[in-house]
């Protein structure tokens, strides 16, 4: 196996790894929006809103 080739194979699978974890997170993210929750809950003086997008990942 040549120099190139192994570089083209660990540059696949990291693309690969970064799209699997990317299409994860977006299915995590549309699955929590969808959930029946309040829209703000708030907790002593804080206040976190649920309805942004991908406000998880931040």
């Amino acid at each position: 196996m040549t120099i190139k080739t192994r570089k083209c194979l660990i540059a696949f699978g990291l693309l690969m790894v970064c799209g699997l974890y990317g299409a994860a997170a977006a299915r995590v993210e549309l699955a929590r929006q969808g959930a029946p929750v309040a829209q703000v809950s708030c907790k002593q003086d804080l206040c976190v809103p649920h309805t942004g997008w991908l406000s998880s990942m931040r």
